[in-house]
Formats: structure tokens, sequence, C-alpha cells
């Protein structure tokens, strides 16, 4: 993949800094990366990484027409398949850039504080916080990813002693604790911080001595440095120090006692294990610890305080107790340094790596938005008009979506929770009870053992049926009834669909006022908005993501607008929000509180006769590695390749699905192979001995962002069975014993792996021990305490976090006794 990389500035700064490191790991990973722009001080910095530099010519007015048009040329001339803009003007050019190229495909990365409202809702976003991902994604963008700002982890340790000793001569640090600052000296955001910071160097001459170091430069410097001269004659010592800009500044880092920051710079200083007070606006300043971690990875590494005239109490408070306390210096510094390796670059790159493969295999969906190219013409006019108006009056402020950051929106109140009901538990699955069993059906039926459910299946065309489908009311297991709403055919149309969704609310309610029940929880597994729909029956509504909906929209050719809008009436619905993944439960997050992790689980007692039953007769040879699944877009077929070119006979049992010629035909080349049997899809009872047959079970995930926020069912069904399993690096690993679970980044390491585990020795029994924590009855016990747990709280944080969310964004721009017969 060729990528040209487009920072809105090559002067040293958090997003610019973040756009070349990214393009340097990208590249490592076997791309080719360019980097497009002005020249800046970074320039020498991608040089040593070894990125190839291409000259922008000047710009002008932004965004640039000129601009525009060269990216286009460079698009054309070196086959570039992603054009990335950092920032909106950049992000906007190489929207424009993009539109007459059908190869490629433009993403935007915004590292401000608020998203420019003008960007195209067509092309990918990432953002660095989770609160701004919320934001956008509730007021319309089904393209929001979160990426935090990353840390080159290798790059920042890398400090000889002797460079931060000559560091500290050079600068005249004279022995006493160092709080340092590496900066943009901009007066937005920035300055009243740092000014802060001064006036506290002076407050604590007495009583807490400490040298303020403040490295950086900009529009603010002046005006910090008369101040800190001032400071610095009044106590007769350098207590305040400038340094300017720093090529490196690595060195000073690595000298600081205490780190004072924010954004990506507050995130480097935790490389150097150092304790981190972050800075923000309105006298905002508090410390990093594990009881503050959450509202960080929320809000970012920024926050906004009661006032101005409360910020020099505020730090003193915060940073007195670090410097008389090496020990909890230290502390924290450890802590932050752990907490700091799941924003590293290789992390990262993949993730980003992820986001341009969706964006390229996607690219037509940017192409011709005319409705949507309008409305970002009208609301950038709306904002230059708007920026002539401030000229006018003198109040124009630079760094412009810096100056009105979503954090600093007002919260909207929460919600009250409904009391605690013992009615039965009303379900709205993602599929009908007849389809294979997935998450939500085992689930149900785990959970019927406790509780009564009243399952609701997914709409079915009257006009099909013909009245030879499953009666309107049914007990198909023990505890739960299941309703069945008719409708027309065509219920994926648009109208259509809704009418089916609204048929579906309506059999709910006739049932349970025709039994006199009152639902204690409303649950919805479905991409249908079924939490919005009955908002006027009682109970707690959960909404429980088991898959990220929206992006399989173009494998699943269903809108993806329609998904986008759907999910979010049910998160504005909810009182509890739950997700299969921790990755898909930050995407989902719309407050300060993640989403509950309930993941995938087993039935165990399907395979209790694993060790009892004979293998299958496959046809094959030793060793066998297997996959039980669906084989779709989801699924890496250069991985099963070169496990099958490793020397290792496949064996593959489930339906196939692609919507892609090419994965059609690539998978019919592999059958082709003698060494492969396709079983399609068996039945239940099949299944047991066809696992007992294989030696190692894969899951061959694609990196994508739908697999990345996944939970793979198929793996721990393997476990279950007694399978040691191979997996690609792709989703969530969490809580599965890795002595049976191991993970390669390359299809080449993928079968490597899978060779080494297929021929070691194995307890089938051991591994099915290791898995009885995932069986679904504990799943189920997982469920119910979340609800248990839920019941009473003073607000509800979906509810009041999808309302925090809209606010944010204006800113910015009677009991049953169970289920009846």
């Amino acid at each position: 993949m060729r990528i040209l990389v487009y920072p809105h500035d090559l002067n040293m700064g958090g997003s610019q800094t973040n756009a070349i490191e990214l393009a340097a790991a990208i590249a490592e990973l076997g791309h080719d990366c360019i980097v497009y722009g002005r020249r800046g001080s970074l320039c020498g910095r991608m040089a040593d990484l070894g990125l190839e530099f291409i000259e922008a010519p000047e710009p002008g007015r932004r965004p640039s027409v000129r601009i525009a048009r060269d990216v286009r040329r460079l698009v054309r001339e070196r086959g570039i398949d992603i054009v990335h803009g950092y920032e909106w003007p950049p992000g906007l050019e190489a929207a424009a850039a993009c539109e007459g190229e059908a190869g490629a495909a433009a993403v935007c990365t915004v590292m401000s504080m608020a998203v420019a409202p003008f960007l195209p809702r067509s092309m990918p976003l990432i953002v660095g916080t989770q609160q701004i991902s919320a934001v956008e994604q509730a007021a319309g963008r089904s393209r929001v990813h979160l990426l935090e700002p990353p840390v080159d982890i290798d790059h920042e340790e890398a400090v000889p002693a002797d460079g931060v000793a000559r560091f500290r001569e050079r600068w005249g640090l004279d022995g006493l604790p160092v709080v340092a600052v590496v900066s943009r000296l901009v007066p937005e955001l920035k300055a009243e911080g740092i000014l802060t910071a001064i006036a506290v160097a002076e407050a604590l001459d007495r009583s807490t001595p400490f040298q303020l170091l403040i490295v950086g430069d900009g529009r603010a410097r002046a005006a910090m440095e008369e101040s800190a001269a001032e400071v610095n004659a009044r106590l007769g010592r350098a207590a305040v120090v400038f340094t300017g800009e720093l090529d490196d500044p690595r060195a000073a880092y690595a000298a600081a006692d205490v780190a004072l920051g924010m954004g990506g710079s507050a995130l480097r200083s935790l490389a150097f294990a150092k304790p981190l007070i972050v800075q923000g606006e309105r006298g905002y300043f508090r410390t990093l610890t594990r009881d503050t971690a959450d509202e960080f990875r929320w809000q970012g590494w920024y926050g906004v305080g009661s006032g101005t005239s409360s910020g020099p109490a505020r730090l003193e408070d915060e940073l007195v107790p670090l410097l008389a306390d090496a020990d909890r210096r230290a502390e924290l510094g450890g802590f932050g340094r752990r907490l700091v390796e799941e924003f590293s670059l290789e992390r990262a790159a993949k993730l980003q790596l992820a986001i341009y493969r969706d964006a390229a295999a996607n690219r037509s969906q940017q192409k011709r938005q005319w409705g949507e190219a309008a409305r970002c013409f009208a609301s950038l006019a709306g904002y230059y008009a708007a920026e002539g108006v401030a000229r006018l009056r003198s109040r124009r402020r630079t760094d412009d979506f810096n100056a009105v950051p979503v954090a600093a929106a007002a919260r909207a109140a929460a919600r009250v929770a409904p009391a605690p009901s013992a009615g039965p538990i009303l379900w709205f699955p993602g599929v009908g009870w007849d389809t294979l069993a997935g998450t939500d059906r085992h689930l149900a039926m785990a959970l019927a053992e406790q509780r009564p459910i009243v399952w609701v299946d997914t709409p079915h065309s009257a006009l099909r049926d013909r009245g030879r489908g499953a009666a309107p009311v049914s007990h198909p297991h023990p505890n739960i009834v299941r309703l069945r709403a008719g409708t027309i055919g065509g219920v994926q149309r648009p109208l259509l669909r809704s009418l089916a969704n609204r048929r579906r609310a309506d059999a709910a309610r006739r049932y349970l006022a025709a039994h006199g029940l009152r639902p204690s929880a409303v649950i919805a597994s479905t991409t249908a908005p079924m939490l919005d729909l009955v908002r006027d029956l009682p109970g707690r509504r959960v909404y429980y993501a088991t898959d990220d909906f929206v992006e399989a929209a173009s494998m699943w050719g269903v809108s993806r607008r329609y998904l986008s809008e759907a999910r979010e009436r049910n998160l504005r619905s909810a009182d509890l929000v739950l997700s299969v993944s921790r990755e898909l439960g930050r995407h989902l997050q719309r407050d300060e509180r993640p989403p509950g992790w309930l993941p995938n689980g087993a039935e165990l007692s399907r395979f209790d006769a694993i060790g009892r039953v004979e293998p299958a007769s496959t046809g094959l040879t030793a060793p066998i590695a297997g996959v039980v699944g669906q084989f779709n877009a989801r699924t890496d077929l250069d991985c099963l390749l070169a496990v099958r070119a490793r020397g290792l006979a496949l064996l593959l049992v489930g339906p196939r699905w692609f919507t892609s010629r090419d994965d059609d035909a690539a998978f019919d080349r592999l059958l082709a192979d003698p060494g492969v049997r396709w079983t399609g899809e068996v039945p239940s009872d099949e299944l047991v001995p066809l696992l007992r047959a294989m030696d190692v079970g894969l899951t061959p995930y694609r990196d994508t962002v739908f697999n990345r926020r996944s939970f793979p069912l198929k793996t721990v069904e393997y476990l279950a069975a007694g399978v040691p399993v191979v997996t690609t690096d792709v989703a969530s690993l969490e809580g599965l014993d890795p002595r049976w679970v191991r993970s390669a980044g390359t299809p080449h390491a993928f079968a490597e792996l899978a060779a080494v585990v297929a021929a070691e020795p194995r307890d089938r029994a051991e591994i099915r021990r290791a898995a009885a924590q995932h069986d679904w009855r504990a799943r189920a016990a997982e469920l119910r305490a979340h609800l248990d747990a839920s019941w009473g709280q003073a607000g509800v944080a979906s509810s009041a976090g999808s309302s925090a969310c809209a606010a944010a964004r204006t800113s910015s721009a009677t009991t049953g006794e169970g289920v009846r017969p």
C-alpha cells in the first residue's frame, strides 16, 4: 500500500510528530509512506527515520486548491492508495484530491480538542480522545476511530545518562527538583497553565523550592519569558528556565522529577517513568493516578476546571506532595510507564493500518457524495464568514478548534435508574431462534435457568411464510417464550424496515399486556433501534453489542447510515451498555464510565463426549489444522494458504459466504489442494468428531477494524472441545489462557506457530478445565451481576453520556411473576 502522509505543519508539535512517527512505523510493516508538506524543524527527524519527503507549494489560504491539485498529481504519478491529512485543512485538501481518483481514499486525523463540522462524514476520521469520538458518532459520523497519541517508547527511552548530565549542566539545573513542561508556547490551551506554573514556582520558593523547565517556542513565549524574568529577579535565582524549541526534547523529559503537560507531550513523559500532572484550562491540574486514569482515557490528557483563579491553589495541591515524597514520585512514575505501553507506537501503527485497509476497501463510498459536499461547503463558508467578523472585532483565535474544546461542554443531568422488578427479561436478539445459534441465543438459554425470558424474533415476511412458519407464540426452550412478528416483504428496505421494527415492538407489548407482565429488563443485541421503540416499557434497558454492527455494513450489504443511527438510538435509550470486547466498549463509550465487558462463551457440555468419540475420517494426513465457522470477508485466506504451504493439512468446517470475487476465487484455489477438505455446514451432532480430528484450531482473522473489536466465538469453542488455538493478533484475547491460545502477526508467523502447536503434546481435559470459566452459565452469571450492580444507581452512564455528547456538539460548533404460558 502506498500512503501519502500530509501533516498540517512540519514544525515541532504533537500532531505532526505523531504523523511522521506513525508513517515510519507503518513503513517498517512493509508499506510505502511518503510525507508531504512545507519544510519545518521536523524534517531532520524524518530523515533519521528514512522517510521520503515531498515539499508542498505555498498553500496561501487554507484549504488550498493549489495543494489539492498537487496532491492529485502525486496520487496519479505515484499510485497513491491513501492520502492521510492531519487536522482539518489537509483533511479537506486530501478529500478534494481523491474525489476524482477511483484508486485513492482520503483519511483525516484530528488531534485538536474539537472537530471541524465541515469535514466530510464520508471520510474516515481518527480522533485522539474517547469523548470526541463519542460526540462525533452521536452527531452522525459513522466512520470514527479512536487512536490516542502514540508513543515511540523505544525511541524515548534511548537517552544516555551522560546526555542527561550534560543537559542539566547546559541549562543550569542546580540540583533542586525539576518540573518540566514540553509544549508549544501559544495562547490557546497552553499559556494559562504555564503562566500559572511560573507563578507557583515563586509562591513555593520558601516551602518547597523547585526549578520550572519550559521547553518550546511559539507566539506566547515573549510574554511567558517576561513573567519568568520578573520571578527570577525577585527570587535571585533561575527558578524558571527557558530552553526554546529543542529538536530532541528527550533529555528534558529524562531530567525532570515531575512532568506537567497535556496531550501527546503528557503521554511522552510517561515513557520516562515520570509522575505526571495533567494541565488543562480554567485552573485544571490533576495528577495521573490509578483513580484518575479512566478520566483521562475518556476526556483526553486535558481537562477544564472551575475557573482560572483556582489554578495556583490546584497546582500547589497536586505538586507539593510529589516534590516532598520521592517514593511517591517513583510509584506514580512506574504506574505511568506501565500505562503508556497501551499507547505504544507499534500498536497504534497496526490499528492505523487496519483503518487504511478499510478505507481502501470502501473508497467508492467516499466518491460523488454531492449532498455531503454541499453541506461541507456551506459549513466552511459560514466558518470563514464568522472568522471575518471576528477579525473585524479583534477577537480571532488562531487555534480555532482548540479554542472551544469538547471537554469544556457542560454535562447533562443523569437519568434516574428504574426500580428493580422480578418480571421476565424481554430480549430483542440480532437473529431469529431458528438460525445458527450465536451469542445472544446461547446466553439467553443459560440465563433462562435462573430468569424467565421473552424472546422476540427478528421480523419475518408473512408473504414468504404463508402460514407454514412457527407459531406466533412458542416455547423453544425451558423458561423461554418465543414471539414472532410477521410483516410484509422487503424487511430490509428503509420504509418497510421501520414498519417491521415497530411490529416487533408491538408484538412484545401485546404479549406482556395480555399476561399482565412487567419486564425486569429489556435487552437488545440487535442492529434495530429496539430500545428506543420500547421506551414506554418498564425495566432496565440494556444494549449488548456482540459485534461492531456499523463496521459490518459493507459485508452485510446493509446501509451504514441506518446501522449507525440505529445504534445511537439504542445507546441513547440504554441504562446499561455491554460489549463483547473492551475495544468495542471503548468505541461505544458515551460518558466517563466504560461499558461493561461481557465476552463470548462456550457450551462446554456440548463437548463432554469429545474424549469418548473417535476422530472423524477426514481423508487428511496429520497434523491437521482446522477452522470451524463461516468463511467470509473476515477470513484471512493468506494465513490458510501459508498453513498449507507449511505442510499442515487443512480441515475447513462451515459455510462460505464471500462478497468479493477475488476472495471467492482464492478460496476455490485453496479447495483444489488435495491437502484441504471443506465440509460445508454440518449439523451440531457431527461437529465433535471433526474437532476430535484436529491438532490445532485456527482463528485466521483479517486485520480489519471490525475484527479488532470482536471476541471470536470460535476461539472459545475450540478450547471447550480441548483443542489448542492459534489466532491472528487482531481480535481480543483478554481472559484466554495463554498456554492454549497463541497469536501471530503475519501469515508466515501464523503458519510457523500453527506447526509448532500442532506438534506439541496436549491434554484435552486440561484445556477444557482451563476453558470452564468461559461456559455460557458463567457468562449468564456475569450478566446477572451487571444487572444487579446497576439497580438503584443515582444516574445512568449511557443515557447521560449521550445527552452530554449532544451538549458538547452544540458547544463546539408493577411487578410480574414470570413468563406465563
